[in-house]
């Protein structure tokens, strides 16, 4: 079957490419970002990209609170790959959003154009509760940390859960170095 569908991709005559993700550090995170932004998906909306190749996402979000800039009480982020009607596009390594997702999105836009993610999945971090205490936290991406590229350690504290006052104390203090 496998070998049916590199058969079929060839045939077709589409050229490959391949995404290559350069990791950032927090501080690289926080400077590329126009603003930076904690809120609730509660949209996904699918769509072919303008030149019908791919399938791209719009992410409605509402704000609950912004580490860096303003974009309003509620906004719209573009990421790669989605579903329109029964076709699919995964990207691997690429973010997936669904309606209800709590999240810290490190955003960026060049011109007056949609916001997208800043370092594709690097600047998607996400909210969840802590079991314990009830107090939102939040869990850094696999990328973008501070170890060495592409190095992932079991227990990495870099990789620890921080609560939402100790994540923008982050964010601030890199804000105020600069």
């Amino acid at each position: 079957m496998r070998a049916l569908v590199a058969i079929l991709v060839l045939a077709s005559g589409l050229p490959l490419s391949a995404i290559t993700v350069q990791p950032l550090s927090f501080v690289e995170l926080v400077d590329d970002s126009m603003a930076i932004v904690h809120g609730r998906v509660t949209e996904v909306h699918g769509q072919w990209t303008a030149d019908r190749r791919g399938i791209e996402s719009l992410i409605r979000v509402e704000a609950f609170d912004y580490f860096k800039g303003d974009l309003g009480a509620a906004i719209t982020v573009r990421v790669p790959g989605g579903q329109v009607g029964t076709f699919v596009n995964l990207l691997p390594g690429a973010a997936r959003f669904s309606a209800g997702d709590r999240v810290v999105l490190f955003l960026k836009a060049t011109g007056p154009s949609i916001p997208i993610v800043t370092g594709t999945t690097q600047g998607v971090f996400r909210v969840t509760a802590d079991p314990r205490s009830g107090d939102l936290v939040v869990v850094p991406p696999i990328l973008g940390t501070e170890g060495a590229p592409g190095r992932l350690v079991r227990g990495d504290a870099a990789r620890r859960p921080m609560s939402m006052a100790a994540f923008g104390a982050a964010v601030r203090s890199v804000q105020v170095a600069r």
